[in-house]
């Protein structure tokens, strides 16, 4: 009988190391999303979908603005403003004061795909791992890889490097793809042709995401300056965008009133290269994060010199 307790104990022992083995293998290139699920809790943070995942570089940020920033942005689908994403957000964040925040926003993140825009039971993140992994700060983080690595743990073993890598900072870096002209126009022209055809058809505004969006930038405010950006896009991209919500600005207004500043880059958008026409290259993130960097650090002179002069 001791025996067999041992050898269940030994076993039991194996089979946890060998699955921890599993576990610490994961990384940047496991998927998209793992390892912002691992650091610690944040002061600052970028958020938005995958246009801020993939344009906003944190490096950049902490070189001009001298602050360590944590790209917490997903997807349209796993990041629109809802209940979730702030739960996640808040769950996230450290709770210190003096942090810089930095919004992504466009149409879609405000946007429901459903008849029933304001129905939360049928928020389309509600089923994605912002909603199922309920503890972001862990490393390895088992709860995330049982909950949505589920058919693939093994493959961490034996992962093939991707043109994604998601880096500590939470910037999804995306490389080793061809940046020639035909090879970004078949990206762009299939992307829009996603957008245009199954996106737009079933996107309806939603004033619960607003309202949302706008209790976001409330719950931050408490804890630092909030920054609202519209990120540029490809122009075919722009005009879809226009047809889905050609009031965007005048629906927001409440929500940059209570921001800290708005910085629509949209009018610049032919200045930039992107990857599919919905993302930008690397090249011009960088140059947009400066862009951004620069503005905020021009408000904070503006807002000083207004103090100063004040008193």
């Amino acid at each position: 009988m001791k025996r067999f307790i041992f050898q269940s104990i030994l076993i039991s022992i194996i089979s946890l190391s060998a699955i921890l083995i599993i576990m610490l293998r994961a990384d940047g290139y496991t998927d998209p999303f793992y390892v912002r699920f691992t650091t610690s809790k944040q002061q600052n943070m970028i958020l938005g979908t995958s246009r801020a995942a993939q344009g906003l570089q944190p490096k950049v940020f902490e070189q001009i603005l001298k602050k360590d920033i944590n790209n917490f942005a997903f997807t349209v689908g796993h990041s629109p403003f809802g209940k979730v994403y702030l739960e996640s957000i808040k769950r996230k964040h450290n709770k210190k004061e003096d942090g810089l925040f930095i919004i992504a926003v466009d149409p879609w993140s405000i946007s429901s795909w459903s008849s029933s825009p304001n129905d939360l039971s049928q928020f389309r993140e509600n089923k994605l791992c912002l909603n199922k992994t309920k503890i972001v700060n862990l490393n390895p983080n088992i709860f995330y890889i049982l909950d949505n690595l589920s058919e693939r743990r093994l493959d961490i073993l034996f992962q093939n490097k991707s043109n994604m890598f998601l880096h500590k900072d939470g910037w999804l870096e995306i490389s080793n793809i061809k940046m020639d002209s035909a090879s970004v126009a078949d990206r762009v022209s299939s992307k829009i042709e996603t957008y245009r055809n199954q996106y737009l058809p079933k996107a309806n505004f939603s004033s619960t995401r607003l309202q949302y969006l706008i209790k976001t930038v409330c719950y931050l405010k408490e804890y630092g300056d909030v920054y609202l950006v519209r990120l540029p896009i490809h122009e075919k991209m722009m005009e879809i965008e226009k047809e889905l919500m050609p009031d965007f600005d005048s629906k927001i207004k409440e929500a940059i009133d209570l921001s800290d500043g708005y910085l629509d880059m949209t009018p610049e958008n032919s200045l930039f290269n992107y990857t599919d026409g919905n993302h930008l290259y690397k090249d011009s993130g960088k140059k947009v994060s400066k862009i951004i960097a620069n503005w905020i650090t021009d408000k904070n002179k503006a807002r000083t010199h207004n103090n100063v002069y004040t008193k």
